[in-house]
Order: structure tokens, then sequence, then C-alpha cells
């Protein structure tokens, strides 16, 4: 008797599949430029310190926020490196968890939350308030001016150890020169920004952060800080509040979609027949894998319908991987840095000026 045949996968099974290559590239990608790959900037730059790799141009658009960081830049193989390099592990994993709700949410062109920034005082210099906003002004604008150079297709512009455009570790590293058009840096990226506490004793959802208004865009309606809980500190004439990192990602989040609404031009149309990857790549690999149906085209977010009972998987990276492990408390043992991790309390964020 001849042994039984798989069947072959359903043109929606490989579309699943394709989507969830796409989840996995776009989760890897963001937790590089947290973690691995992270933009540092002085905390007043030169020309040619914001002369930086132009993947950190195209990664600051289509992001609702920046998150900015505010401590010295650790040396390498320290205490203090590992520590600031779990802060923003922690941070990358507990925005990611919150905004990957479905299959359908819009993972395209490096869609996401927010952008991390490490704004760098010198050692015994600390930044203040309105000089993280002199340095996301600086940095915008310096965005704008630079976005029509990652149009250019004779050079990917990656960092010098991920070359590749397609990274095994890492996903989409290099810039998308044929579709620079579709990256865009939206108003509420310059009109708001987050502040993060790097104080390793309160993690996730908990961890505090200042809300800052920047007043450098015009949205479509005030900016109203007021409705933030639980507010720890409120300068309701300076527009800054002090809450947790899961309120503020509500706020922010409830924002973006008021502009979406509101200015609908800003941003992407779901209807645009454009991949990430380049024109015609997923409809190549899905025939490869026995696909038969209509020519795949638009946003990835409209290719997998899941029933009711059926449950979102979120991307499992390597990252998250350890993430989950450590949170669970499985897995080898921690690395002796970790087990060294102060938990003292640090100085506030940023003074007040």
């Amino acid at each position: 008797m001849a042994p039984s045949q798989k069947a072959p996968p359903s043109n929606e099974q490989i579309l699943y599949q394709l989507r969830c290559q796409e989840e996995w590239r776009h989760r890897s990608s963001r937790e590089f430029f947290f973690d691995f790959g992270p933009l540092n900037l002085p905390l007043t730059p030169s020309p040619a310190d914001l002369e930086v790799e132009l993947e950190q141009i195209q990664d600051s658009c289509n992001k609702s926020t920046a998150i900015y960081i505010t401590d010295p830049r650790p040396q390498g193989h320290t205490l203090e490196y590992n520590n600031e390099s779990v802060v923003r592990s922690d941070i990358i994993y507990t925005i990611y968890e919150r905004w990957f709700t479905s299959h359908n949410v819009d993972i395209d062109f490096g869609n996401f939350f927010a952008k991390l920034i490490c704004a760098r005082p010198l050692v015994n210099e600390q930044a203040t308030v309105p000089d993280i906003i002199n340095l996301h002004q600086t940095w915008c604008d310096h965005v704008e001016r630079t976005l029509p150079s990652c149009a250019t297709s004779t050079e990917l512009q990656g960092m010098p150890h991920w070359r590749d455009r397609i990274n095994p570790d890492h996903g989409v590293i290099g810039i998308n020169s044929d579709q620079n058009s579709r990256f865009k840096l939206r108003p509420l990226f310059r009109a708001l920004i987050l502040i993060s506490d790097t104080n390793p004793k309160l993690t996730g959802a908990e961890r505090v952060v200042q809300v800052i208004q920047t007043n450098l865009a015009d949205l479509s309606a005030p900016i109203d800080l007021a409705s933030i809980e639980p507010k720890f500190e409120y300068d309701s004439s300076r527009g800054r509040v002090t809450t947790t990192l899961a309120a503020a990602y509500d706020f922010v989040t409830a924002l973006e979609l008021r502009e979406e609404a509101a200015y609908p031009g800003v941003y992407r149309d779901p209807e645009v027949a454009e991949e990430l990857r380049g024109p015609g790549c997923h409809m190549e690999e899905a025939k490869s894998l026995g696909y038969s149906g209509p020519a795949i085209q638009g946003s990835s977010s409209r290719w997998v319908h899941l029933k009711e009972d059926e449950e979102v998987l979120s991307p499992n990276t390597p990252t998250m991987v350890v993430m989950r492990c450590s949170m669970l408390r499985i897995g080898p043992p921690p690395s002796p840095w970790k087990r060294q991790i102060r938990v003292e309390s640090r100085p506030d964020t940023c003074k007040e000026a």
C-alpha cells in the first residue's frame, strides 16, 4: 500500500506563510534599531554628527513618535553598556507585544509605533527637556533634507557589518531605494516625543516615561495631555506629563488614529500595489510554494483572515524568545552581568529647565 502523501498547501496557507515571514522580518528589523543598531547622536550634534547611515533616515519615517534615552554613551563590554542594552530590549519587547495585535496590522515600509534615539550628553553633562526638543527638531529637519538621497540605487548604504539587504538575524537593514516615496516623516512624530527612564527596576508596561509636546508641527487639533492616566507629574503650561510606558503608548496610538483620519494623504495608501521587497517578489515566492491564486498585490495586512477562535501568533524572533524565557525564568542561567544589574534609583531622566 502506497504511503499517503501530504496534501499540498492551500492558497490561504501559502499567504499566511508569506505574511508570517514578513512579520518576522519587520519585528527583527525593529529590534535591530532599538537594541543592536540604535541611532546615537550627541546632545548638540554638528553637521558631521548627522551623517549617519541612510537606513536611520528611512527608519525615522512611518513612526508615530520618537523615544529618547538620555544617558551618556557607555563604553562597550562594561556593566553600564549591558544594563542599557537590557533596557532597550525591554522597551522594544514591551511596545511590540502591545502593538502587534493581529495579522492585519500594517507592517509595510517600517510602519511602527516609535523610533528609538539615544541622545548622548557628555559624561558630566545632563540633558534638559529643551535640549531634547532642540535635538529632535535638528534630526527631523535633517531627515526631511536627506530622505531624497535614499532614492539612489547605487549603494545600499547599510551598516558595514550588515551589508546584505536581508540579514538572517535582523531582517531588512539596508534602504528601500525603489520605494523611497512611501517613507514619510509624520507630523505627529515631530509634535510629540517620549523620554524614557533607564532605571532597570521598573520594567515593561510600568516603565516611567515623559510625554512631551514639542510644538514642532501643526496637527488637526491641539494635544490634550490631561487625559493621560496615571500622572506622576503634570505641567500643562509646558506640555509635559510623566506616566507609564503603557499609558503613553495608548495615548500616542489614539492620537495617531485621529491624525490618520484627519489627514489620510499623509499616510500610505493601503491600496497601492507595492511590496516592501520589490514588485513581483511575493508572487514569485508564492508560486514556488504552489500558489495558484490571483496576483498578490497591496498591503500584506490583507493577506490573512483568521477565524474568531484562531490564535494570533507574534513573530518568534531570537530576542523575543530570550525575553520571554527571562520573564518565565527558564532556560540557561543568566550571564554574570545580568545578575549584577543595579536597581538603585537614578536621577530624573531629564531635569527641568
